[in-house]
């Protein structure tokens, strides 16, 4: 049934008489909606109980790409390198594992092409393989892939160029090329040819393609030479490898990093894992996985971290309930209710009604335990530069917590015996589509963070 045009001169008359409804749209027709409802009243101080020492500086900026995991997980892990090397200042290039996340995808969306070349092209996964096969977004699961493999380097050793700023014309040729690809593999495939000679010289195109747009980086175990002056202004020279500067200087295991998760949909203490979902073929990588657990327990291991003066990589809903003026985080920060829009859906509705999912990574570097020994807010360390928040930092409340953010990394020996024996099992796993909301790539073709510095990409 159509909407019948005598409604609408029905409607207009009723809200004509509402003043509330007229105020609402004097100012709302002017000025921005978050600027005009925001509530002043409330305060949000960003002082915290505990804060890790030191924070990483500089506060970093990912500018118009989104490599926010690369971001957040590397500067988990610049704290250990300036530590070493005796730094205030110091940046691992996000640039590098950028250069080696995008071949490796190449590499893993032909191999899912050839491994699903029976399927019809129009079915529901090759249709998603082909949506965005070398999007800038990622998993913590994926960086640890890459660190194992490539190991990191200094920002001055690979440093970002244009197209690892602004990302999104490098996406859309090599995704372009590698749809083009897909069709001739399942052709030749269809036809009974051998494609392996084939999918290499796809793979090299890939490489020289990201060589003109990102420059040819350092080879995992070939040595680099490092220049720079410690904090004390002493000349310092390094020589390495990025394999041996991982576990020399930064001294990283990636063999003990667990990714826990709030998933309201599924049970609770069971291991989920996404059908799929990675950036490197199979037979070399650890499979996309998490524990599901309730934010009470994500709340505790998040504490306990942070009293111990260890960081925590963390995914959100960004940029729902956000002032990035003000630095804020909070659900009843902006009052929608003032113009009657309220929502009702509770997390579990929101991630089943495509309303809700994780599109952004950050670090969590302090809470707040109040007099009741509970934890009310968090410090964030963000990736969107110092113009961004309170110099680059937020404060999240504990509401924003439990209803917006989806994922947290913490270490082995710091979760649950109980947790420990369910991550060891490869029982009674949860298995979810590669679609499923909790598949989404922080940063990645679900992003929907409205900030310059960092947009969606192919």
């Amino acid at each position: 049934m159509s909407i019948p045009t005598s409604s609408l001169s029905t409607w207009s008359s009723d809200f004509s008489t509402d003043l509330q409804h007229q105020l609402a749209t004097a100012a709302l027709k002017t000025y921005n909606a978050d600027e005009v409802l925001q509530n002043p009243s409330l305060k949000f101080p960003h002082v915290f109980s505990n804060v890790i020492e030191p924070e990483g500086t500089p506060v970093t900026n990912q500018k118009a790409s989104g490599r926010c995991w690369l971001f957040a997980s590397l500067n988990i892990l610049r704290i250990k390198g300036a530590s070493a090397l005796n730094l205030k200042d110091f940046q691992l290039s996000q640039t590098y594992l950028f250069f080696y996340d995008k071949l490796e995808k190449a590499n893993y969306f032909l191999e899912k092409i050839i491994e699903t070349h029976q399927e019809d092209v129009d079915s529901r996964l090759v249709q998603c393989l082909l949506e965005a096969p070398v999007q800038d977004g990622g998993q913590f699961t994926m960086f640890l892939n890459l660190v194992e493999k490539y190991g990191v380097v200094p920002i001055d050793v690979f440093p970002d160029v244009y197209s690892s700023t602004a990302s999104r014309k490098l996406n859309e040729l090599i995704t372009s090329k590698l749809r083009e690809f897909a069709e001739i593999l399942r052709e030749d495939l269809k036809a009974g040819k051998d494609v392996t000679a084939k999918k290499n010289e796809f793979v090299k195109e890939v490489y020289r393609l990201l060589t003109i747009f990102l420059g040819d980086p350092p080879k995992p175990d070939a040595e680099f030479t490092w220049e720079y002056y410690n904090k004390d202004k002493k000349y310092q020279l390094l020589k390495s490898t990025p394999l041996d500067f991982l576990k020399d200087t930064i001294k990283f295991d990636y063999t003990t990093p667990v990714s826990i998760i709030n998933d309201p949909r599924n049970p609770y203490d069971a291991k989920i894992r996404i059908q799929h979902l990675n950036n490197m073929a199979s037979e070399i990588s650890r499979p996309v996985e998490y524990l599901n657990a309730s934010n009470e327990v994500l709340i505790q291991l998040i504490a306990e971290r942070i009293k111990n003066n260890k960081p925590v990589f963390f995914g959100s809903h960004t940029p729902k309930f956000m002032n990035k003026k003000r630095g804020i985080m909070a659900l009843d920060h902006f009052g929608y209710n003032l113009i009657n829009y309220n929502l009702s859906q509770s997390k579990s509705s929101r991630v089943k009604y495509h309303e809700s999912l994780m599109t952004h990574a950050m670090v969590i570097t302090g809470v707040n335990i109040d007099e009741s020994g509970n934890v009310d807010r968090f410090r964030v360390e963000n990736s969107w530069g110092k113009d961004s928040g309170t110099d680059g930092y937020y404060v999240m409340t504990k509401e924003y917590f439990e209803q917006y953010c989806y994922q947290i990394v913490v270490d082995l020996d710091e979760i649950s015996d109980e947790l420990k024996q369910i991550w060891a099992k490869n029982e009674n796993v949860i298995e979810l589509p590669l679609w499923d909301p909790m598949g989404a790539l922080a940063g990645g073709k679900n992003c929907t963070e409205c900030e310059d510095a960092c947009s969606s990409n192919l």
